[in-house]
């Protein structure tokens, strides 16, 4: 008979009579564990038609709309605005969907916006239910909160415990397949991480990750890396044959491919894989040597860029002489101007200088020349006294006007008393 969610109906809490105790095998919506997982050990998996009941009803998702609307109505988280540029998604409702449900995962708890492994977890789980957001969301955060625990511890680093007892669980079924992965150098970071940070969506096709998280909801925690290990087993004959870290990282990428190789395929597929490197380095030489010739491109012109500025700075400091020059030559034209201007200025006062000069020699001269001319008056005076002829009326007017102007003269030039004689001051007597 088929099973109808609206049909099933809750025991009302008010029920008359003592209260019975929850089986811990009875799931909200009137499903049994126990008779699920019956049905899951006969038939591998859960109906199609109805896994989205079974899961919802194993993981008891709450269906809190409000809680998410309130994560939501916060918009995309900063870590999660260029998602399309490191995951590009052909479909742009997956791409909203997916920063939707990781933008109300990391405002729900702020270390998933740092959890770079996040988009490949959640990615099967948004592709599955797009129609369904709030689903989605809570699918993700349980399997967060029960499977994934413990792989917070060494964050950001892979969760190395978990990884530890993965090699733990190995070593235990498989000692050759671990001895030949540690001669070889190879970790559980490269075997078993890549198979956890993307819950397997990687390495499996549709039908076979359904399948298996119907087992992984119906179990415990655990069994996801009981997974990985009976994953690994079932793969080690294509893993012992591999010698190289390159084999392995191939390998890593899509293990399910090796599950049905031969020999003869691995051995195809390993020379593919040398061809690729071989092209992949020839095209590495070529872009070194395209990188060359641009760097030595790039030192042309520099140096070409270099010589032009030194061509323009040299004639900028000509330019600038020039100007230098000519001002110069401007300014000692202003100063001929000027000097020429003053030249008269100049000449004159040398022609005053030397009409001053010439006047001081001449007083010089004539203060050496009047005390002789004095001596001379006055001997001449004295002779004309001393002569006997009388004093005609012509001679003694002469005499007298003589006596005059030797008195007048004496009285403007004063007596010379130092060059005098008797005879001279008994004559200066006289004439006064």
């Amino acid at each position: 008979s088929k099973v109808k969610s609206d049909m099933i109906q809750r025991p009302a809490d008010h029920a008359v009579g003592p209260k019975r105790m929850k089986s811990p095998n009875q799931l909200p919506g009137g499903l049994n564990k126990t008779r699920l997982v019956g049905l899951l050990k006969t038939f591998g998996e859960y109906p199609a038609k109805y896994r989205t009941f079974v899961w919802r009803s194993l993981l008891c998702l709450p269906e809190n709309y409000t809680a998410f609307s309130s994560l939501t109505e916060k918009g995309l988280h900063s870590a999660y605005l260029t998602l399309q540029e490191k995951y590009p998604i052909k479909s742009q409702k997956l791409e909203r969907g997916l920063q939707r449900v990781l933008s109300a995962l990391s405002h729900w708890a702020s270390i998933f916006g740092e959890a770079e492994y996040l988009p490949l977890l959640a990615f099967p789980f948004v592709k599955l239910f797009q129609n369904n957001p709030l689903l989605c969301f809570e699918m993700v955060a349980t399997v967060l909160v029960n499977w994934c625990q413990h792989w917070f511890e060494y964050f950001p680093n892979p969760p190395l415990n978990i990884l530890n007892m993965a090699e733990n669980i190995v070593a235990h079924h498989d000692k050759e397949l671990l001895q030949h992965l540690v001669d070889c150098g190879i970790t559980s970071q490269l075997y078993v991480w890549p198979l956890l940070e993307s819950l397997f969506s990687e390495v499996l096709t549709r039908d076979e990750w359904l399948r298996l998280f119907d087992n992984v909801f119906s179990n415990h925690p655990s069994f996801l890396l009981m997974a990985c290990v009976a994953y690994l087993t079932r793969c080690r004959e294509p893993l012992l044959l591999c010698s190289q870290k390159q084999d392995f990282e191939v390998m890593s990428l899509s293990l399910s491919l090796f599950l049905s190789c031969s020999l003869s395929h691995i051995e195809l597929l390993r020379k593919a894989e040398e061809q690729r490197r071989n092209i992949l380095a020839q095209e590495e030489e070529k872009l070194t040597q395209q990188r060359k010739t641009l760097a030595a491109m790039k030192r042309e012109l520099k140096v070409k860029e270099l010589q032009l500025l030194d061509a323009n700075q040299s004639r900028l400091l000509k330019h600038q002489q020039d100007l230098h020059v000519s001002q110069i030559h401007r300014l000692d034209r202003e100063i001929m101007k000027k000097v020429r201007s003053t030249l008269p200025i100049l000449e004159a006062f040398q022609d005053l200088d030397l009409r001053q000069m010439e006047l001081e020699v001449q007083r010089k001269q004539l203060e050496q020349v009047t005390p002789f001319c004095l001596l001379s008056s006055s001997f001449t005076l004295i002779s004309v006294l001393s002569s006997p002829a009388p004093l005609t009326p012509w001679r003694e007017r002469n005499s007298i006007e003589s006596i005059f102007v030797s008195r007048f003269t004496l009285n403007l030039v004063g007596p010379p008393s130092a060059l005098m004689g008797i005879g001279d001051t008994v004559l200066w007597n006289a004439a006064k």
